[in-house]
């Protein structure tokens, strides 16, 4: 979507309520069969990780202090400032743009802005195979794995949701290669796993 219609602010009120839905389960560990000493954590991601602090982290962290039902019912940590900590081990962490920023991590969802201006290197060394290294795909795919692996449910439904926001720069950037994945997805299947929302 273009500038200013709103993209980073849908995002976030996505993640909030995300978090209001895995609020509502008495043991979310049992629930999803994680060792309960594990954190569950949302990311978000962007070109840096003061990019992603300064500028999706704070807002999410002011529409937290200002909700009554994050206050009275689901209150985050008010001594920890870098990031949300909720009852249950629930998190909300800023990371750096690095495919490898969440290793290890129970990623449920999060964000991962700006998708559109992050980093395409030919013959990098952070390149597998010494090809181009792709700072968007590799990124997504890294979450993507991570939620997948600890959080599909045996008829292949997937809890939470990762946003992936920017405006447009060019034809056949990340953005346009997901909207093309969608649409194969619902002429092959009927229906896709991926929203567009494309203003």
């Amino acid at each position: 979507g273009a500038i200013g219609t709103g993209k980073t602010t849908i995002a976030l009120l996505t993640t909030a309520y995300q978090l209001h839905v895995l609020s509502c389960l008495r043991d979310p560990h049992a629930f999803f069969k994680l060792d309960p000493a594990s954190e569950i954590v949302f990311a978000i991601q962007s070109l840096s990780a003061q990019v992603a602090k300064e500028v999706a982290y704070r807002r999410l962290r002011k529409m937290v202090d200002n909700s009554p039902y994050f206050q009275r019912h689901f209150p985050c940590s008010p001594h920890i400032k870098n990031e949300l900590v909720f009852p249950n081990r629930i998190v909300v962490r800023p990371l750096s743009g690095s495919a490898t920023a969440a290793i290890g991590s129970n990623i449920m969802g999060g964000i991962l802005d700006e998708v559109n201006y992050m980093d395409i290197v030919d013959r990098s060394t952070r390149s597998s195979d010494g090809g181009a290294y792709d700072q968007a795909l590799e990124t997504y795919n890294s979450l993507a794995r991570r939620r997948k692996s600890r959080f599909m449910t045996a008829g292949g439904k997937l809890p939470g949701m990762l946003c992936l926001v920017s405006s447009k720069r060019y034809p056949g950037e990340f953005t346009d290669q997901k909207q093309i994945e969608a649409q194969r997805e619902i002429s092959e299947k009927g229906s896709s796993s991926i929203y567009v929302y494309d203003q």
